[in-house]
């Protein structure tokens, strides 16, 4: 399963970016204000994320190895 991201937006408030598998939109990752925060489906909780970083790069990184298995 081929994780992709495609940046949707971008306010002055963070960037939006959409993360798809085989194509299909599952998850989302939000920059609020340099940290990233990926939230799988749409499930955005305040205060809560699947996963978190700093880096965007290694965010991707990170969530290409826990869902790109099997």
């Amino acid at each position: 399963m081929a994780i992709t991201f495609k940046v949707d937006s971008t306010t002055a408030e963070g960037t939006f970016i959409r993360v798809l598998r085989d194509g299909v939109p599952f998850g989302k990752i939000l920059d609020a204000v340099g940290f990233y925060r990926f939230y799988e489906a749409d499930r955005e909780k305040l205060g809560s994320a699947d996963l978190k970083d700093v880096n965007l790069d290694r965010l991707k990184t990170a969530i290409q190895s826990r869902y790109e298995r099997g």
